[in-house]
């Protein structure tokens, strides 16, 4: 009886220590498993917080950059199309033919010379301005044809302010100049307006060939030939601007439109 008691007390005693080894086995895994779990989590949590901080960061930059670009780009277009508009509104076709008749009737005064002196001024400073473009938008094919146009707009402002400047000039300082002198400056200046109309509209070309044949006077052969200037170049400048107009409205549209979307390539 008391063996069969020992065996069993031996079998529970035998058991508590199965059963407390078992206990120090699971605690030692439970916190290993834990610290191991909790490590990988935390390592997972890290490296998705990194790459997302990391993708934010490039999305960022990548924004500031189209941003940037896309004020550098407008900052151009707006540049561009108010030296345009500048340029533009101080070539006047009018002009042309107030002065020209003024100077032809002999009725042109000291301050219509001060406003031709600072028209030749503002024309000097438009061609300057209009070549500083073109240098600039080399690479800008669209602007290029816009500003060609504007550039021969410009240039036959010039020829007229050139020629009727100079005549005026010569005119004036006949006290000062040798008739052969006077001659050959008034001459040339004659010369430079006849290839003009001759190549702008050829249809002049019999008309100023009887006005040289005819006039034995220089002066009276510019005066002749300023009325045909004065028609040719104004006419030429008022064409070109009415095709100017709606050119300028569609370069300025589709190049909005795409500075527009530089933020959409992001």
């Amino acid at each position: 009886m008391d063996r069969d008691n020992d065996t069993e007390n031996d079998k529970e005693v035998e058991k508590l220590e199965v059963i407390n080894k078992m206990n120090i086995d699971l605690y030692t895994i439970d916190w290993t498993a834990i610290g191991s779990v909790a490590t990988t989590i935390a390592l997972i949590i890290a490296f998705r917080s990194i790459n997302a901080s990391n993708k934010q960061n490039r999305e960022n930059r990548k924004l500031q950059i189209l941003l940037i670009r896309k004020e550098q780009e407008q900052k151009r277009l707006d540049e561009m199309v108010n030296n345009i508009l500048e340029i533009i509104h101080s070539i006047k076709p009018i002009d042309v033919l107030d002065f020209s008749s003024k100077w032809i009737d002999k009725t042109f005064t000291t301050e219509d010379r001060h406003k031709i002196d600072h028209i030749a001024e503002q024309d000097q400073l438009n061609n300057i301005r209009l070549n500083i473009q073109l240098i600039k938008l080399k690479n800008y094919p669209t602007a290029n044809i816009l500003l060609t146009r504007l550039n021969i707009i410009r240039d036959l402002y010039g020829q007229w302010v050139k020629c009727i400047n100079l005549l005026h000039l010569h005119l004036e300082s006949r006290d000062k100049l040798s008739i052969e002198e006077q001659t050959v400056c008034i001459t040339n200046i004659v010369k430079q307006m006849a290839t003009t109309c001759k190549k702008l509209n050829p249809e002049y070309t019999p008309i100023i060939s009887d006005i040289c044949k005819k006039k034995n006077n220089i002066i009276d052969i510019a005066r002749e030939l300023m009325n045909i200037f004065e028609s040719v170049i104004s006419s030429q400048i008022q064409t070109h601007k009415l095709a100017l107009e709606p050119e300028l409205y569609e370069f300025v549209k589709k190049e909005q439109e795409r500075i527009d979307r530089i933020i959409d390539a992001k």
